[in-house]
């Protein structure tokens, strides 16, 4: 861990963090080894001293609603503990590699993928009205399952959209309600399509390594920094 960046001189020793997201909140490496104790979430912990940094991540979780899952973000919002001063959510590529319908920017439809991002905001900010929300976007993704057929950042999936058109779709909504947005999407410095970078922090693609997550989480620091 850069010892540079651990050194920020603002007291946050009395800021408490949430990190709402999926699989790659919570710290799934894709070798069954991964969890908390990796993700990048823990490692944020190390860059900045603050009195409580809460992982909300759960595996395969999707922003919007969907038949076969219980636990979208619609769903787990109000799980979350409401006296964090700060708030930050990244998700969307489950949404994508599952086909969520993208839908219409001021949809409220919570089986789509914009729908669900207008509801999640104005249950965010009702929530934490006096809170700073971050969205990031999520990172590229190389991903091949062994035994199912899932698009990378590189293929349509079967609604004929992109990663990308998720990805703005986060920008789209969080622009509308004044929220910042970390784009992690363009910025990680991560290429899964680098075999010599994948094999260093992105084991399967998708998910990402210690040293991974480590990296990730100086990206995201410096981007927390412009809005914290």
């Amino acid at each position: 861990m850069d010892e540079k960046l651990a050194s920020n001189s603002l007291d946050y020793s009395n800021k408490i963090l949430n990190c709402f997201g999926d699989s790659t909140t919570w710290g799934d490496n894709g070798m069954d080894t991964g969890g908390e104790d990796i993700s990048w979430v823990h490692h944020i912990q190390k860059l900045v001293k603050f009195k409580d940094v809460r992982n909300y991540g759960v595996c395969a979780s999707r922003i919007a609603v969907t038949e076969d899952r219980t636990d979208s973000f619609i769903e787990r919002v109000n799980d979350m503990r409401t006296d964090a001063d700060y708030i930050v959510v990244m998700g969307g590529v489950n949404d994508f590699q599952h086909n969520v319908p993208l839908g219409d920017p001021r949809s409220k439809d919570i089986w789509t993928f914009y729908g669900a991002l207008n509801i999640l905001s104005h249950e965010l900010i009702d929530q934490f009205p006096s809170a700073r929300i971050i969205f990031i976007t999520p990172m590229k993704n190389n991903f091949h399952h062994p035994t199912k057929k899932y698009p990378t950042t590189l293929d349509k999936n079967t609604q004929g959209l992109f990663q990308l058109d998720y990805v703005n779709a986060i920008k789209t909504v969080c622009d509308y309600y004044a929220m910042p947005v970390i784009d992690m999407y363009a910025e990680s410095g991560i290429s899964p399509f680098n075999s010599k970078q994948r094999k260093l922090y992105m084991p399967d693609g998708l998910h990402y390594s210690d040293d991974g997550y480590a990296r990730l989480a100086e990206r995201i620091y410096k981007g927390l920094m412009r809005f914290i």
